[in-house]
């Protein structure tokens, strides 16, 4: 983790000290034009210190804004409410750019600049509030933009353009209400749309993991337990007759189920870990893996020819656990004394894996229901590698073959 991401999860759980900093910035840009007009004004002292508490208490919510926008935004708009009803002020000409008398301008004093500080508020609860209380805050954004105009008509009311001035006063500050609103709404749906597509990939992520689990499941028992099924099917046969070959058919069944038992145990540490550090197959484990075939009594023959450098981590597996698919199939549905041929072939345009048997003396035996699940367990392990994959019967018996492209490159189907 970088320390830009440390700093921004900090800021995330600690969000009063990024506001409180956004609130002294907006205070420092906003309070010295606020003060310099409370300092010109003429209105009683009790009005000025009122308007101008009641502007701090604005700028100071902005601390809450996020902790706790609800009540952010409610103090803000209490004393929005406070400000807009204290008296008019005069202040001399020139402030604020105005021109009038020589006796001054009367002005409202949310004229204030600390009062667009309540849009701040708006568009957090915009920006985080469900649609209800967001519409809640723009109703009363409004109600306030109305009220303001109507204070207004005390000072400019008089004036001979009083009622075109009004109604560009009240448009002017409908828009800046509805705008901030409209701002803060459009980031929450961005927020809840991001929010639903990490989830929708995350659980894509899990179901493809969960998908990835059942077929290295499948592919470990499925091929172990052909394995120790052979090897206890023949020991139970012979013990009475060669009690050696029966106790190295036992040590044959004690090492599989060893080997399951590791490669599962491998297997289901993703389920317990975030970053599993798993061990994946690779066709560097084919030899070991034909001789425990062969252990088995059946005549596995494995011919390899050139270097599988140019085969990539996924097509690796995917074409270990294709020969484990082959072989573990033969184990079980070949007749007695299948021969099986595991070919393997890399070139530079691409590898081929196949695996094929004879189908035995007496031919390959009907699958059992359900059967075929590994099968397809192979072919989305080597379309999703980018390979090719092929299977059915021939001359009796049954053919496996996967093709990779070199780096990987290749349509698949």
């Amino acid at each position: 983790m970088t320390w830009t991401d440390r700093v921004d999860r900090w800021t995330r759980t600690h969000p009063i000290v990024p506001d409180g900093l956004r609130a002294l910035a907006i205070a420092v840009l906003m309070g010295p034009p606020s003060l310099d007009i409370l300092q010109v004004a003429t209105s009683p002292a009790w009005v000025l210190w009122t308007a101008g508490l009641c502007g701090f208490a604005v700028l100071a919510a902005v601390v809450l804004r996020r902790v706790a926008t609800e009540a952010a935004f409610i103090i803000a708009s209490l004393a929005m409410a406070v400000i807009v009803a204290l008296p008019n002020t005069v202040v001399r000409p020139g402030v604020l750019g105005l021109a009038s008398a020589s006796d001054g301008m009367e002005i409202p004093l949310f004229f204030l600049p600390s009062s667009a500080v309540y849009l701040v508020h708006l568009y957090a609860v915009a920006a985080r509030r469900p649609p209800r209380k967001s519409l809640l805050a723009l109703g009363m954004g409004v109600t306030g933009a109305l009220l303001c105009t109507a204070r207004t008509a005390t000072a400019y009311g008089a004036l001979p353009a009083g009622r075109l001035t009004l109604l560009l006063a009240f448009l002017a500050l409908v828009a800046a209400v509805a705008g901030t609103w409209a701002v803060g709404r459009f980031h929450f749906d961005r927020r809840r749309r991001l929010a639903g597509e990490v989830a929708e990939a995350a659980e894509r992520a899990a179901d493809g993991e969960r998908r990835r689990i059942a077929r290295d499941m499948h592919d470990i028992v499925a091929h172990s337990l052909a394995v120790i099924v052979r090897q206890a099917e023949g020991g139970s046969a012979i013990a009475a007759k060669s009690p050696d070959r029966a106790a190295q058919a036992l040590s044959v069944i004690a090492g599989t189920a060893r080997e399951a038992l590791a490669d599962m145990r491998g297997t289901l540490q993703v389920l317990r870990e975030a970053t599993p550090q798993e061990a994946q197959p690779s066709l560097a484990g084919i030899p070991a893996l034909v001789e425990r075939v062969r252990a088995t009594g059946v005549d596995v023959r494995l011919a390899e020819q050139g270097p599988g450098d140019a085969l990539t981590a996924g097509a690796d597996v995917a074409a270990y656990r294709l020969i484990q698919e082959g072989l573990t199939n033969s184990v079980k549905h070949a007749g007695p004394h299948p021969v099986v041929t595991v070919t393997i072939t890399h070139t530079s345009r691409a590898s081929i894996v196949a695996v094929e048997d004879d189908g035995g003396h007496a031919g390959r035996r009907p699958s059992l229901p359900g059967a075929g699940a590994g099968l397809r367990g192979v072919r989305e392990r080597v379309r999703a590698a980018g390979g090719t994959f092929e299977a059915g019967p021939v001359d009796g018996g049954f053919r496996l073959r996967a093709e990779f492209r070199a780096g990987g490159q290749g349509a698949s189907r």
